[in-house]
């Protein structure tokens, strides 16, 4: 039976976001309440990284949005990597190319095997989204609020895509709201990052809300069918437990890997800094302070 479980969430993708859909799971089974005043003193989830995929199946078997989640539930802390999804990358197996084209070749495992190589770390759990369900959840949830930040307007009729949305602080459908996330006129993949971090907070601040929660159980039914995760029961309780801790402590912090664009035969890559990674890496995943 498929785990009921997140992020985007991480989305998700993970995620901020990830801290509010995840801390809606134990209150699906009723006992999220019990479980926060027995927690017992060793966390149920270690300190650990963990893959979160966004997949957006109406738009090929890609993975639209990559990032990592680490979360450190001693000191209370978590912290996610976006990637994105033009990064040029050693595909094990396969050489060079987009990272996200890792999701077509080999999913989920030759996913998290890529992003284990570019960054130099271990990636025991994954969790992913398709990024539909996401969608219900928003409809579900009565619609979410956003700043949009200027007008956005984009038609595709082949893909089946239809964008028009006023600039202006405002309450957004689920179609309304993967528009958004979707839009990639105004800057390419890192405003679109920029954009699916804003809207991961804004998830997390509406999952949290005491109504919200109180449904979540119905809520959640409605993502069942497109989620998919490793993390067993108890695993997913130990971090939403982190994660809401580290949520309302302020100390989920995000990030996205830094680069430059390059064209290598007429094709668009985004070619990381290496300096940048490291330190990124050194920063998020271990803690560590840099001049950077």
């Amino acid at each position: 039976m498929k785990k009921i479980v997140i992020t985007f969430v991480v989305i998700a993708i993970f995620v901020a976001a990830t801290g509010g859909f995840l801390f809606a799971i134990a209150s699906k089974f009723a006992l999220f309440e019990i479980f926060v005043t027995l927690t017992p003193t060793e966390p149920l989830l270690a300190k650990t990284n963990i893959l979160v995929l966004g997949v957006d199946d109406a738009f090929g078997h890609r993975a639209d949005t990559i990032m990592v989640l680490h979360t450190n539930p001693q000191y209370k802390e978590a912290s996610l990597i976006s990637i994105p999804r033009d990064t040029l990358a050693v595909l094990p197996g396969r050489g060079l190319d987009k990272i996200n084209h890792a999701y077509a070749y080999g999913g989920i495992e030759l996913t998290r095997e890529t992003v284990e190589e570019l960054l130099k770390i271990e990636i025991p759990y994954y969790i992913a989204v398709n990024l539909s369900g996401i969608t219900n959840m928003i409809d579900e949830l009565g619609g979410i609020d956003i700043e949009v930040e200027k007008r956005m307007y984009y038609v595709d009729y082949a893909g089946g895509l239809n964008i028009d949305l006023k600039p202006g602080y405002q309450k957004l459908s689920g179609k309304q709201a993967m528009g958004y996330l979707r839009y990639r006129l105004d800057g390419g993949d890192f405003s679109r990052i920029n954009r699916q971090q804003k809207f991961l907070r804004s998830f997390a601040s509406e999952m949290l809300r005491r109504e919200n929660i109180l449904q979540s159980p119905k809520l959640f039914l409605t993502l069942t069918a497109y989620l998919d995760t490793n993390l067993t029961s108890k695993e997913t309780l130990g971090l939403a437990l982190a994660l809401r801790s580290a949520y309302e402590l302020g100390q989920v912090y995000m990030t996205t890997l830094p680069g430059t664009d390059i064209i290598v035969d007429g094709i668009y890559y985004w070619k990381l800094d290496k300096k940048g990674l490291l330190d990124i890496v050194k920063q998020f995943i271990y803690g560590e302070k840099t001049t950077s």
